[in-house]
């Protein structure tokens, strides 16, 4: 029985797939094994996965299954984990030597549910293009909404049925909102060990660009609809209304290029319709300003706060349209 289980979607990966494992297999901590899930790949992946498998017949646990998509997979695999700790890594990101021992230490001093951490932004090259070291503040904990970068109590998840949302945008949003809001043990280390690749034919690259081609309001729907199931709106009102506004602002500004004018305005207008039904008050907000959420990104709360200015005004919509035109 291994202590971590390392869990890795794999699909169409066979460029990426040996950097990833040669991190994790090459770490300072030993106590783990790698779930590698085959999620239906078209192609070598599962040739190469088969290499590393049987080089690290004890460490190495391979899983191949037609298409079921990354949450689904996911979630079974929590299920399946051995270890008392999860951790997921996507299958063109690659770690730090010490990014098990880190996370594994800080988790074990004080028996915390989660641990979270910041990373790198690089290329296929190793260019580094962005670093976020996490700051120890309320806000830092909703920050990364991605799975990666943190590690989690495997008991946890299951004893508050905390899952990813079977959806083509956003489904680990669903799942880290929950997660990170109903426990008081979570630990944020100002370490950077976890290298995000940017990999200009992923998913969040491609699809995500077209705010026709996602299921957004879906995504806004089920997370609230959880929120609120487990009575963790009123609680943390501010702060979840402040994470729907800065991401609704996100897919405005970075899912709309390209759109004809009517659509855009369409949906620009049915995206703020869902935040004012939901929070009635979004337009003042003390804890957004430029100051404001402290951890945050400056360059985010500043080009937010200036957004919901011209969102105040009924200037933002003209001004994206004529930005996404340049």
């Amino acid at each position: 029985m291994s202590k971590v289980t390392v869990i890795i979607p794999v699909y169409n990966s066979e460029k990426y797939i040996g950097k990833c494992l040669d991190s994790i297999l090459n770490q300072t901590y030993n106590d783990y094994e790698i779930m590698i899930v085959n999620d239906g790949s078209k192609d070598n992946s599962q040739k190469i996965i088969d290499e590393y498998k049987n080089k690290n017949p004890k460490k190495i646990i391979v899983i191949k299954q037609e298409n079921k998509g990354v949450s689904v997979t996911r979630n079974e695999s929590i299920k399946r984990a051995n270890g008392k700790y999860i951790m997921f890594i996507d299958s063109d990101d690659y770690i730090d030597k010490d990014y098990i021992e880190t996370f594994v230490k800080k988790i074990e001093k004080e028996d915390y549910d989660i641990v979270l951490g910041g990373y790198r932004r690089c290329t296929e090259q190793g260019k580094v293009l962005k670093k976020l070291k996490l700051q120890n503040k309320e806000w830092s904990k909703i920050m990364i909404t991605a799975a990666w970068a943190k590690i989690y109590n495997k008991q946890f998840l299951i004893d508050n049925n905390i899952t990813f949302l079977k959806n083509n945008i956003g489904e680990d949003i669903y799942f880290n909102l929950k997660a990170m809001l109903l426990t008081e043990k979570i630990k944020i280390i100002d370490y950077i060990g976890y290298n995000w690749f940017y990999n200009t034919q992923s998913v969040s690259n491609t699809i995500q660009k077209k705010i026709t081609n996602l299921q957004i309001y879906e995504l806004l729907d089920e997370c609230y609809k959880e929120l609120e199931e487990n009575n963790l709106i009123k609680k943390n009102y501010d702060i979840i209304k402040t994470f729907f506004t800065r991401y609704i602002v996100w897919v405005i500004s970075f899912s709309t290029k390209g759109l004809d004018k009517k659509t855009l305005y369409n949906e620009y207008d049915k995206l703020f319709k869902w935040l004012e039904q939901k929070f009635p008050d979004y337009k003042k907000n003390p804890m957004l300003t430029y100051t404001k959420p402290e951890g945050e990104i400056f360059s985010i709360r500043f080009f937010t706060k200036s957004f919901m200015i011209a969102h105040n005004l009924h200037l933002a919509k003209l001004i994206t349209y004529i930005y996404n035109k340049i």
